[in-house]
């Protein structure tokens, strides 16, 4: 049996965002958890995960496409824009709304994983493509 770390950080990754889904149903039904093991969670599963991730090379592949490098400065800019929100909440100690910062950071991370996940899409539809009209030959 093969053992591949790119599926340990997949893995790590979907746990890492499911860990807001008993924080959500908690809010859903009235409690008030605290945010900070969750956030735990989260961070370890999807910082972890996109690490083990990084350093998985498919086919000694060496240069990357556009589409994955402009993905992921979006995703680092997504995770970037809670640094104004932990600013003001932390050091200023203001009270500030959290949907503007979840929405700048979902938008970042979200287009970033549809730009990375373009790249072996792309191949995989090329292949397949080069492989139907070999056959048809």
């Amino acid at each position: 049996m093969r053992f591949d770390l790119r599926n340990v950080g997949n893995l790590l990754l979907v746990m890492g965002v499911l860990a807001w889904v008993p924080f959500l149903y908690l809010i859903a039904i009235g409690q008030e958890p605290p945010i900070y093991p969750f956030l735990i969670v989260h961070l370890t599963g999807v910082i972890g995960g996109s690490r083990i991730r990084a350093r998985y090379n498919p086919a000694g592949e060496t240069k990357k496409p556009k589409r994955f490098v402009i993905g992921r400065i979006m995703i680092l800019l997504g995770v970037l824009a809670w640094a104004p929100y932990l600013y003001q909440t932390e050091v200023l100690e203001q009270s500030v709304e959290i949907s503007p910062y979840l929405a700048m950071h979902l938008t970042g991370v979200l287009g970033g994983i549809i730009l990375l996940l373009s790249v072996p899409l792309l191949r995989y539809y090329k292949q397949s493509r080069f492989n139907d009209r070999a056959s048809t030959l």
